[in-house]
């Protein structure tokens, strides 16, 4: 837990990969951090300049490695603290005796996860927005993820909420007016219209806000696609051929997949998550039956479900009881039969191919990835990326919306705008948002 205590120590942590790499780099935050240059290295005091000096021991004079030394004064650096960074070869042993000299310096201890960041929010260098968009960067294993994370890190929905509660602002000085002429009803209600007027255009620009959501969400947590269908319909084999390596075990015992299997792709730089599932029939076994009511219940929440039937068997339906947001039938086993093996897929929402031998997968995966494109679309500069940006949205939205209800006096307006003023500061971190800053930060790596 971070604590008000630890902010006014020295914090130090490697800000690069773990492990044996070429170049690692150690970053020192704080006060002391001007003296532990001065006692490990003999570089004068130079800001921003990249220093070549040996590292020394202060306690034996031993030198402990030879890299580059560089002091960021504050404000003036990332943390807005003094800050050190250490640019050393990446042996595990030279990191292990650094870091051995810096826990024996008094005052100083290792960083907390995300605390560099959060110093640098609480110094001004950073709002709650931008470290969310940076752990999101941090986050990233595609090329959408690091798009979007880039574009939640522009401002700009930052500067939508600091234009709108201006606006709010604005308003409900307007509706005070109303209120001192509360005796002359013509003008009082005139004045309460003007603003219910203004009003529904800014509930608009929430709305529409909140309305890109979904896709952003999904290019954060991944597309999920479920595949579906009865036992033996080759749903392990089709996972394993989309993911291009030996994720589920494929047999031809019925039943073979009990649970739920997982895996995620990266399809042309769009997060998908692949779900094989356990053959849906009825079944005795309460083992199986648990795996068909986890299939059922996932599909629920899927985008997309992949309902697999055999060619040389006949065609099985989805269970009436199947919910599911879209569903496209695949016909699989082609190879086994000469007939389909001449046909070509020509409808997106039926395919026909052989995970075995590769038959037409293509088709498959090209039909996914236009599907993930479409869903993952995001039109708009303003981009609300996380639940907690949601809430705050919606929040602002409903206190307008009942703002501008037509029997709503000058007091309730008043009132209900001020709800949703307060819902677009803690949007911007401004306000209500301690008990989620050690959620926030916890999601980044420690030198972070």
């Amino acid at each position: 837990m971070y604590s008000a205590l630890g902010r006014c120590e020295t914090i130090f942590a490697l800000s690069s990969g773990v492990g044996k790499c070429a170049v690692s780099v150690i970053r020192i935050s704080g006060a002391k951090s001007l003296r532990i240059l001065e006692s490990m290295t003999s570089c004068r005091v130079r800001p921003r300049v990249a220093q070549l000096t040996n590292l020394r021991d202060p306690a034996s004079g031993e030198i402990v490695d030879q890299g580059l030394a560089i002091w960021f004064p504050g404000p003036n650096s990332f943390t807005g603290e003094d800050l050190l960074e250490l640019q050393l070869h990446g042996s595990r042993a030279v990191i292990a005796k650094v870091f051995s000299i810096l826990r024996q310096t008094p005052g100083v201890r290792t960083a907390e996860p995300g605390e560099f960041s959060r110093r640098a929010m609480e110094n001004g260098k950073l709002d709650l927005i931008e470290a969310e968009a940076l752990a999101d960067l941090i986050d990233a294993d595609t090329e959408a993820q690091r798009k979007l994370a880039l574009m939640e890190k522009s401002g700009a929905l930052r500067g939508f909420g600091e234009a709108l509660r201006d606006e709010l602002v604005r308003l409900m000085a307007d509706l005070e007016i109303a209120l001192d002429f509360a005796d002359e009803v013509d003008v009082s209600d005139e004045i309460a219209e003007q603003v219910r007027s203004e009003l529904k255009i800014i509930e608009g620009k929430l709305s529409a806000a909140e309305s890109c959501y979904s896709s952003a969400e999904r290019v954060r947590d991944g597309l999920t696609v479920l595949i579906a269908g009865p036992p033996n319909a080759g749903k392990s084999s089709l996972l394993n051929a989309l993911a291009r390596r030996e994720v589920a075990i494929v047999s031809e015992i019925a039943g073979t997949t009990r649970d739920l299997v997982e895996v995620r792709l990266d399809l042309c730089g769009l997060p998908v998550n692949l779900i094989d599932t356990a053959g849906m029939r009825p079944t005795d076994d309460p083992i199986e039956q648990e795996g068909v009511r986890r299939a059922m219940e996932k599909a629920r929440a899927a985008d997309l479900v992949l309902w697999l039937s055999p060619v040389n068997e006949s065609v099985t339906s989805p269970p009436a009881d199947l919910a599911f947001e879209a569903l496209w039938t695949v016909r699989t086993k082609v190879d086994l039969s000469a007939k389909a093996a001449g046909e070509q897929n020509n409808d997106g929402e039926v395919y026909l191919l052989s995970a075995h031998s590769g038959f037409q997968l293509d088709g498959l995966l090209q039909g996914l990835q236009e599907f993930a494109e479409k869903k993952m679309s995001i039109n708009s500069s303003v981009i609300v990326a996380n639940e907690r940006q949601r809430r705050a949205i919606v929040a602002a939205r409903q206190a307008i919306e009942a703002a501008v209800q037509p029997n709503s006096p000058p007091e309730v307006m008043a009132e209900e705008l001020r709800c949703a003023s307060f819902a677009l500061e803690s949007l911007l971190g401004k306000i209500g948002v301690e008990n989620i800053l050690d959620s926030v930060f916890s999601r980044f790596c420690i030198g972070k």
